[in-house]
């Protein structure tokens, strides 16, 4: 295995992506659950109006706690499915965000940093302009500017905002239909999701599923991005460091070491090969200073 093979995948990708994976199954199960309760409740609000919440769910312990008659309970369904809806939003920008922190620490950690530091405000900039510097070449810049776009609208949703600021109009026209042109690709389902008009839009669970499959579509392209700025050497550094971080493995006999490296190549990393291959590499690394 040539030791400037390129990885496939972070182990911070995996992590992340079953992250918005979890937010995408809550979406989906928030969504199910409100179109079959709304069609009860609506039964209630024509049959019962003017009972409280208490006698119609006599059973549940949660009924005292809203305690609303009957004919207002369809509109308290609604807005309690908009306040879930945006905050998944919320909360897998929120991840995204993390992911691009740690990545950049993760990246650093293994390949020490040359020339000026990079400081952006917006942390997709960043990440990209040292994408850019690790990969010699500019990256699709598409990918980051749909991160920055949700970034702006997870800030419209969590500042309570009537309208998008300054800022997040002069972004949208910027490049509203730019991305629109991008995304509209027939490859990812974006189920409604208009760049031009989403922050004005009501979020609906088809605009929510929209901006989940475009989070995930990111961080995949970005993950990839990363990964094949790292050699197998800068790796196997990084990995035989941590296994002799670790009490346990100080000592390991070299035929263990390197079974337990190709494990977690493959595991975390995306890349198999076999003992020799591995071995070959791993003594190219002993055979210099690890840390």
């Amino acid at each position: 295995m040539d030791p400037t093979v390129k990885m496939r995948k972070t182990p911070l990708g995996t992590r992340f992506t079953r992250q918005l994976n979890r937010v995408n199954d809550q979406i989906c199960f928030a969504a199910l659950q409100q179109w079959d309760s709304a069609k009860r409740l609506e039964t209630l609000a024509k049959d019962r109006p003017k009972a409280f919440s208490t006698e119609v769910f006599e059973d549940n312990p949660y009924a005292k706690t809203i305690y609303r008659r009957a004919k207002e309970l369809p509109e308290l369904s609604r807005d309690a499915q908009a306040v879930a809806l945006q905050a998944g939003v919320v909360a897998s920008v929120e991840y995204i965000l993390a992911y691009m922190q740690d990545v950049q620490v993760l990246r650093e950690g293994l390949v020490a940093e040359t020339g000026d530091p990079i400081s952006e405000d917006a942390e997709e900039e960043q990440l990209r302009q040292k994408i850019e510097r690790w990969k010699g070449k500019p990256p699709t810049s598409n990918y980051f500017r749909t991160l920055g776009y949700f970034r702006l609208l997870r800030n419209h949703y969590a500042h309570v905002n009537e309208k998008p600021t300054k800022a997040f109009q002069s972004y949208i026209r910027s490049y509203g239909t730019p991305l629109n042109t991008f995304w509209r690709n027939g490859v990812t389902d974006l189920h409604g999701v208009d760049f031009k008009s989403l922050a004005t839009t009501d979020l609906t669970p088809d605009l929510a599923f929209g901006i989940m499959n475009l989070l995930r579509v990111c961080l995949r392209h970005v993950d990839d991005m990363i990964a094949d700025t790292l050699s197998l050497a800068d790796i196997v550094r990084g990995i035989v460091m941590q296994i002799r971080l670790e009490p346990r493995s100080r000592k390991l006999p070299h035929p263990r070491l390197v079974s337990k490296v190709a494990a977690r190549l493959k595991l975390e990393w995306g890349r198999e090969g076999d003992a020799i291959q591995v071995e070959k590499v791993i003594e190219a690394v002993l055979a210099g200073p690890i840390d």
